[in-house]
């Protein structure tokens, strides 16, 4: 322990594990997005809450490769690195004591980053399963090659400039291959998925319910295991035999990954299976909601039968609302429990916002306003919005304007104007707070 007290003070490893831990932490408590307020929020079930530590790693790979390279410069950056040729203590030696301080500040920052996580899972109750133990093996792989391909470009290549270099092609490549790994990205088509899964980091979770598939896992386990050997015998031997065990991992892996991204992902627990009461149906996880939304859905699918082309009835999903999932069945009207405009609500409060449930096409404002009003007119009444003050001051004089207009109208033209604004909020064609107002026929 000594040993490693001592070459802790003369690396980095402390500067290493602190940034870590600040840039992670800081992403997750200060900014906002899917993994702060979606259903596969970070801090609701175990599987996503690793998941999203894996994808952070587009952040904190860059730092780690940084580091390393950094610190992998420093015998030649002492002007000391002839000297300590002549001494016994073989370079292997030397050289895998700095190996295992880097290793294990990055490997301790990511751990912890996880375990705040999965404290948070625990706290609010979320659905335990051992479906996380391997994406988090993975994630250490991931961490530990890092480290080992920095250690080891900063040796070979000690220049100034390498390290920021060195983070610099680590962030662009992770975000290039995370990104083609997305379903539907513009990246997908151009590069393979077999070559995205190479990626030390992994997308973003598109549900709850959903984890790698065990050849995924298994193939990236093998190929971040040789590039990490790969690397720490490049540190140490600097001989071309070294990138065998990257080879030999890339040779394991690339067969065993699936050819297509939406084969990557599975739900092998069965959780999403669903459960139903007549034409509302929820899936087995959320089966204790099912008593809650039966009522106000069947209520909501009655109103909206007076509309052509009205859905029949109603399904749960769990999927991301930020994942593009393509066109789904026209005749389902799809919510999302854990959705903050439906968690708690109940009653006609949770028929109005059934009645409002739309994907989400550009975010504007007015795109919110028509849902409302749509709704509201199939209530019967102009309602307010639980969560107007989200969407700003506009929300309320959008959707008054809009109510005021469309009730001016005879009843055969407001049901016209209705339906053509529900089914453009529907397939995201058109402007649905347009055709409400008529500014748009």
């Amino acid at each position: 322990m000594s040993v490693l007290r001592t070459e802790a003070r003369r690396t980095i490893a402390p500067w290493l594990l602190f940034v870590l831990l600040a840039v992670g932490l800081g992403f997750f408590f200060l900014f906002s997005g899917p993994w702060s307020r979606d259903a596969v929020a970070w801090d609701l079930q175990w599987t996503p809450s690793v998941l999203w530590s894996r994808y952070l790693l587009s952040l904190l790979w860059p730092i780690i490769v940084c580091g390393a390279a950094l610190q992998g410069m420093r015998d030649r950056r002492s002007g000391m690195e002839e000297l300590l040729t002549t001494t016994p203590l073989p370079v292997g030696r030397r050289t895998a004591k700095v190996g295992l301080v880097m290793g294990l500040a990055a490997v301790v920052g990511y751990l912890v980053i996880v375990a705040v996580g999965l404290g948070q899972v625990i706290a609010n109750d979320g659905r335990f399963t051992f479906t996380w133990v391997l994406p988090l093996l993975v994630g250490i792989a991931s961490v530990v090659a890092g480290v080992a391909v920095g250690l080891a470009v900063g040796r070979l290549l000690p220049h100034p400039l390498t390290a920021p270099a060195a983070g610099v092609v680590a962030l662009v490549v992770g975000v290039v291959l995370q990104i083609a790994g997305e379903r539907g990205s513009s990246v997908e088509q151009a590069v393979p998925n077999r070559i995205a899964l190479l990626s030390p980091t992994i997308t973003q979770p598109s549900s709850p319910l959903v984890e790698p598939v065990l050849a995924v896992s298994i193939g990236q386990l093998c190929w971040l295991l040789g590039l990490a050997a790969t690397g720490f015998l490049v540190l140490a031997a600097r001989r071309w035999s070294a990138v065998l065990p990257a080879v030999v991992g890339l040779a394991v892996a690339l067969p065993l990954f699936p050819a297509s991204a939406a084969d990557n992902f599975t739900d092998s627990t069965g959780a999403g299976k669903p459960v139903c009461d007549g034409p509302v149906c929820v899936t087995t996880l959320h089966a204790d909601w099912l008593s809650t939304v039966a009522g106000p859905g069947k209520d909501a699918l009655a109103r909206l039968a007076k509309l052509p082309s009205a859905p029949t009835h109603i399904v749960e999903t769990t999927d991301s609302e930020y994942v593009s999932h393509g066109p789904g069945d026209p005749t389902a009207l799809v919510v999302r429990r854990d959705s903050y405009l439906l968690r708690g609500t109940t009653g006609r409060t949770l028929e109005y916002e059934i009645l409002a449930s739309a994907p989400v096409c550009s975010g504007a404002v007015t795109d919110s306003a028509a849902r409302y009003v749509v709704a509201s007119w199939l209530l019967g009444d102009l309602v307010t919005p639980p969560h107007a003050d989200i969407y700003g001051p506009s929300m309320t004089t959008s959707m008054r304007d809009a109510w005021t207009k469309l009730r001016a109208l005879p009843a055969s033209e407001q049901l016209t104007r209705v339906a053509a604004a529900r089914q453009a909020q529907q397939t995201c064609s058109g402007d649905p707070y347009a055709l409400l107002t008529g500014a748009s026929r």
